[in-house]
């Protein structure tokens, strides 16, 4: 009886243990819009500081921030000017990309042309998009 009792409890145990919830569990790294909408907010699966809100036809980008007095803001990110970034008025040119494993493989990329920028950070400056060779 004992032993029916304790392989009972751990029955119990077991199938009640989140492990095993039915659910989806998959972390968002970009809201879900449209192919044709401007703006869009992706995250790192890593950092949440890693969190921007991208400006989809001019590649303008924002990283989230905690200000001083503990509230939130959008901080825009200065991109360095390229060459070959052609951008087609009013339509979808950039996308990011967040790598989920290592932080720093953070991509912005003009989809036109493939210029790309990764994610640099200046001590003094702050972050800053640095073009990719």
């Amino acid at each position: 009886m004992r032993r029916s009792l304790l392989f009972a409890s751990y029955l119990l145990i077991f199938a009640s243990s989140p492990l095993f919830a039915e659910g989806d569990n998959a972390i968002n790294l970009s809201s879900a819009v449209p192919d044709s909408s401007r703006f869009e907010v992706v995250q790192s699966p890593l950092l949440a500081k890693l969190t921007f809100r991208l400006d989809r036809f001019t590649g303008d980008t924002w990283q989230f921030v905690t200000t001083k007095d503990n509230s939130y803001a959008w901080e825009r990110i200065s991109r360095i000017p390229v060459p070959n970034d052609t951008k087609v008025p009013k339509k979808v040119n950039y996308q990011i990309f967040l790598s989920g494993i290592r932080a720093q493989i953070t991509v912005l990329m003009n989809t036109n042309t493939g210029a790309s920028w990764y994610i640099a950070e200046d001590p003094k400056e702050g972050a800053f998009w640095s073009p990719m060779d």
